[in-house]
């Protein structure tokens, strides 16, 4: 990603950093009228218990009333399938 020479303990920092931030997004207050709501969702690969899996990441984009487009969630889980 054009970084050379970067620690470890300097990726955790960061990585904490950024979870901090996404935490914050994600249990936000989202008020207002979203007439329109989209679910849609894509497969990524992540490593749990030290394997590689892929996983499904849902997110729902909303519009509301002034046809403002705004991200209101996301979520990982096993599959895209309903009951997820």
């Amino acid at each position: 990603m054009g970084m050379s020479g970067i620690s470890k303990s300097q990726v955790s920092r960061l990585c904490e950093e950024i979870d901090v931030r996404v935490k914050e997004f994600l249990n936000r207050p989202i008020e207002g009228d979203w007439p329109y709501l989209w679910i849609d969702g894509t497969y990524v690969k992540v490593r749990q218990a030290g394997r590689i899996v892929s996983v499904a990441v849902i997110v729902a984009v909303g519009v509301n009333s002034d046809g403002r487009r705004e991200v209101l969630g996301m979520d990982i889980g096993a599959s895209e399938a309903e009951t997820f």
